[in-house]
């Protein structure tokens, strides 16, 4: 027995084939595809304008200079001389008789005698006095004869000049007379510096004075 309900669906079946066959062939499929398919968006750069600038500021307006005033120099005009008045005369009286005439200066005192000059001082560079020792008052000199000295046998006499400031300190010496040994000169140098001695007065007032000081050295038994 012939099945109704397999050939229906086989009926239906072939009109939904032939349906689609027919949209192909006209086109419909390719245009229900590219409607199914989500449209290609297209973007386009539009460019950016660029800023706008302020306009730039009007120059200021040229003001109206106004013209300087005129100053009209009025030029003084010099005033007339006074007439000068004249002097009147004074008429000269003779001397009268009964005039007391005044009484003549007195003679002015005599000017007071001149002090005597004080005497010049010193130059305080002056050359030092040259004295002798017996004539200041110094401390004995306390030589040291050298030991190399007394091994080599050396003897002799050094005469040592010095000089004395006015505040009685020796502040210069120096071999006026050599012993014939070195040794021996500076020994007696040395000894001379080590003196004391008092200021040299010369009428009342210190003075510089230059010595000279023998130193014997002589070698005992």
């Amino acid at each position: 027995m012939f099945d109704q309900r397999f050939f229906k669906i086989t009926i239906a079946v072939l009109l939904f084939h032939a349906g689609l066959l027919y949209l192909i062939q006209s086109g419909l499929a390719r245009k229900m595809t590219e409607a199914v398919i989500a449209p290609e968006i297209i973007a386009r750069i539009i460019p950016m304008e660029p800023p706008q600038q302020p306009p730039a500021p009007e120059p200021p307006k040229p003001q109206p200079q106004t013209p300087p005033k005129q100053v009209k120099v009025v030029t003084p005009r010099p005033a007339p001389p006074q007439p000068q008045p004249t002097p009147t005369p004074v008429a000269s009286l003779p001397p009268s008789p009964t005039a007391i005439e005044a009484p003549p200066a007195p003679p002015a005192p005599p000017a007071p005698a001149p002090e005597p000059a004080a005497a010049p001082a010193a130059p305080a560079n002056s050359a030092p006095r040259a004295v002798g020792m017996d004539e200041i008052e110094c401390s004995k000199p306390q030589p040291i004869y050298p030991r190399q000295s007394q091994r080599m046998g050396e003897t002799g006499t050094t005469l040592v000049r010095l000089t004395i400031d006015e505040n009685g300190k020796i502040v210069k010496t120096s071999v006026a007379k050599s012993s014939g040994s070195t040794r021996l000169d500076d020994a007696a140098i040395n000894a001379v510096q080590a003196m004391r001695c008092k200021p040299y007065m010369l009428n009342g007032r210190a003075v510089s004075v230059s010595p000279s000081q023998p130193i014997n050295w002589q070698l005992t038994n």
